[in-house]
């Protein structure tokens, strides 16, 4: 369920799953989450799990999906976003970190490792999960909220910058103007380009849909160029 409630108080955004569906942890991630990224996300205002429901409702986001084209003057409200939310480490909780998630994508399971860290990362940089409005960036939709190495989030979001049109030199450029990505260890970064290749062409194979055949070949892209280097 997700909708947008008109209450008494003005307007909520409520999303909510049954208490026993599988994905149910993502709800708790996203609580988990919340009081994290206060001023960079819409505000958890409450939440229940009853009568078979596990539901959240936030601060409604009166804003656009974030545009990722060349020349977007979002890029810059992105790039504030991701540097502020590079400094928030994770407690304990509900997470998945990401040497677990991406371990079956490497070619070494060890190989995982180079992607651990204590900083919160988002992972799924998709323009809809960047609302803008009023000259700010807000970062939604915290299911896939994981530990890692903060490099990690603008190595995500340069793969959706290169789907959107930008070059990948153009898309690296940006990522290093995060502190974190430009530190980064080369090596690590290929292990990591190959690992989202492996999981976009698993994604493209099993739902060969045009967006997911975009992100495989930027993917696939992306990893060659930092073999060829």
């Amino acid at each position: 369920m997700a909708a947008v409630l008109a209450t008494r108080n003005g307007k909520v955004f409520v999303k909510g799953l049954p208490s026993d569906h599988r994905m149910v942890i993502t709800q708790a991630r996203e609580a988990a989450a919340a009081p994290l990224v206060k001023g960079l996300s819409p505000e958890l205002l409450w939440q229940f799990d009853e009568a078979g429901w596990t539901v959240l409702a936030f601060e409604y986001i009166d804003g656009r999906a974030a545009c990722y084209q060349p020349g977007s003057p979002d890029i810059d409200l992105v790039v504030e976003l991701m540097a502020a939310l590079s400094v928030i480490e994770v407690p304990a909780g509900p997470w998945k970190p990401i040497e677990r998630r991406l371990r079956t994508y490497v070619e070494d399971p060890v190989d995982a490792a180079h992607f651990a860290g204590s900083s919160l990362t988002h992972t799924d940089w998709m323009p809809d999960n960047v609302l803008v409005s009023h000259g700010q960036a807000w970062l939604i939709d915290w299911a896939w909220a994981t530990p890692a190495q903060s490099w990690t989030d603008p190595a995500f979001w340069l793969l959706r910058l290169v789907a959107h049109g930008h070059t990948i030199k153009q898309a690296e450029t940006i990522a290093a103007r995060l502190p974190a990505y430009a530190a980064a260890d080369p090596d690590h970064v290929a292990v990591f380009a190959r690992a989202n290749t492996n999981m976009w062409t698993e994604i493209e194979r099993d739902h060969p849909i045009p967006w997911a055949k975009t992100m495989a070949a930027t993917a696939r892209a992306w990893s060659e160029s930092r073999h060829d280097r």
